[in-house]
């Protein structure tokens, strides 16, 4: 076959690899939009109540919820400015939303976490943990001497507040771990 100029041309030979090559350019495209889109980070969303929850002892409800409490920190943590977001942002900002989204999931999981655990360990006296979980690195951060009884305290006495607050303890149980806690701090 002979095109203009007396050029030899495939004709519909030629048509289908440039129809192939426009293929392979949509394929690739979709794998890195897929790529993106799996980037947004995913923290631990925990379920609220678990089958045997009721079953567990003290100590395993205490660390149940100091789990619970973890994972609401890691998950709060998401929201704030990291290394991911940074690149998340440059290259494709709808992953932001998606680890926001992502994010207030994981956190609203692990507050009906521990609002399912604070109820069951009222029901069996057990006592809540009232210490806050910290991500960052305690030797980094080193307080002065002395002053980790008074950050000990105030932590616990927050805690404490936020848990009644939230209407996890009583008033008669507020009063009486805040008289334990401050009674403590006395010694």
């Amino acid at each position: 076959m002979t095109g203009r100029g007396g050029a030899v041309s495939n004709g519909p030979l030629f048509r289908g690899a440039a129809q192939m090559k426009a293929t392979r350019y949509r394929v690739l495209a979709i794998g890195i939009l897929a790529a993106f889109l799996c980037a947004c980070a995913t923290p631990t969303v925990v379920q609220s109540v678990k089958p045997g929850d009721h079953a567990l002892t003290c100590a395993q409800l205490q660390n149940e919820f100091v789990d619970a409490e973890r994972f609401r920190a890691e998950a709060d943590a998401e929201k704030s400015v990291t290394g991911g977001n940074v690149v998340r942002a440059l290259f494709f900002w709808p992953a932001i939303l998606g680890t926001v989204a992502n994010a207030n999931e994981a956190i609203a999981a692990a507050d009906s976490r521990k609002v399912n655990l604070a109820n069951i360990m009222n029901q069996k006296n057990c006592a809540i943990p009232t210490t806050p979980v910290v991500l960052s690195n305690p030797a980094s951060n080193p307080a002065p001497a002395g002053s980790s009884n008074q950050q000990s305290t105030e932590a616990q006495l927050t805690e404490l507040k936020r848990l009644f607050d939230a209407n996890l303890i009583s008033k008669d149980v507020y009063l009486e771990r805040q008289k334990t806690i401050l009674d403590g701090r006395a010694n």
